[in-house]
């Protein structure tokens, strides 16, 4: 009986085990085919943006959001109308396709906080403003519902509002001004709540109850309620680079500064860090 008792508990244990294993699998067969998806819109959205600000003949572009009719009200005949109003309508959709796919990719990654979901919901029904052109890098970009900029690489570090001020400086460039100690006097802006075992994050020696000082090029000035944290463990592991952590953490009673770097990537559980993150309120 006892022989018995044992047999039926292994094979319970392998069931929920297995079970187990395969919905981790899933998840991550999830990330794949997400993060497939969104370099395939980005793709084509770049292609499409190119084509409708490129001039060609030494004629006007058809442009993103220029008017479709002339003074008097007609169609404009030096552009095609029907194909100027089917790339437009595709690029609408591929932005909201994609707004869609990196919602799901950042849920999969960070514990979003509950009380900042209505703020999100209130920012993505308002009216976007129209596209403006960029002249650090000669392209028209779009705002996407946080107000960075869609449509440049690192756009998600750009502010759409600053987009041709004088002020509009990379996040990188300010970094880099801030030299390679510029981190230590950084107050801390998210807190590790949990590192699961044979994780990416447990690898690169990240404990639970760390504070995030700086994570990449993301601080407290810009990581917009963690989303900018999300997007650069997607950014990282898609181009196959680490990410330099800076963090304070406590030992012996001491608070400690310490860096590592962190390698996103698909392993046996949740996410491509294997652990999660919540804002640190000061």
């Amino acid at each position: 009986t006892n022989k018995l008792t044992k047999t039926i508990a292994k094979l319970q244990y392998q069931l929920v085990t297995t079970s187990e294993t395969n919905g981790n699998m899933s998840e991550q067969s999830e990330m794949i085919k997400l993060d497939k998806k969104r370099k395939s819109l980005e793709e084509e959205a770049a292609a499409i943006t190119e084509e409708l600000t490129t001039s060609i003949d030494g004629k006007e572009p058809i442009g993103i959001s220029t008017p479709l009719v002339d003074d008097e009200g007609y169609p404009r005949a030096d552009i095609d109308v029907y194909k100027a109003r089917h790339l437009r309508k595709r690029l609408n959709e591929i932005k909201f396709d994609h707004d869609l796919i990196m919602k799901k990719m950042e849920d999969q990654i960070l514990k979003k906080p509950e009380e900042h979901k209505e703020e999100e919901i209130e920012a993505r029904k308002k009216r976007s403003p129209k596209p403006k052109f960029d002249p650090k890098t000669g392209k028209w970009v779009v705002q996407n519902w946080d107000g960075t900029v869609a449509g440049v690489e690192n756009g998600h570090l750009k502010s759409f509002d600053k987009i041709g001020d004088t002020s509009d400086v990379d996040m990188e460039e300010n970094n880099d001004a801030r030299g390679s100690d510029g981190h230590l006097n950084l107050p801390p802006f998210a807190k590790i709540d949990n590192v699961m075992n044979g994780s990416p994050a447990q690898e690169a020696g990240l404990k639970k109850d760390d504070l995030i000082v700086k994570f990449g090029t993301i601080d407290f000035s810009n990581n917009r309620n963690l989303r900018a944290l999300g997007e650069t463990v997607i950014n990282s592991h898609s181009n196959g680079e680490g990410v330099m952590v800076h963090a304070i953490r406590v030992i012996d009673d001491e608070k400690k500064k310490v860096s590592l770097k962190l390698k996103p990537s698909e392993w046996s559980g949740k996410g491509l860090v294997g652990c999660t993150f919540s804002i640190h309120k000061m």
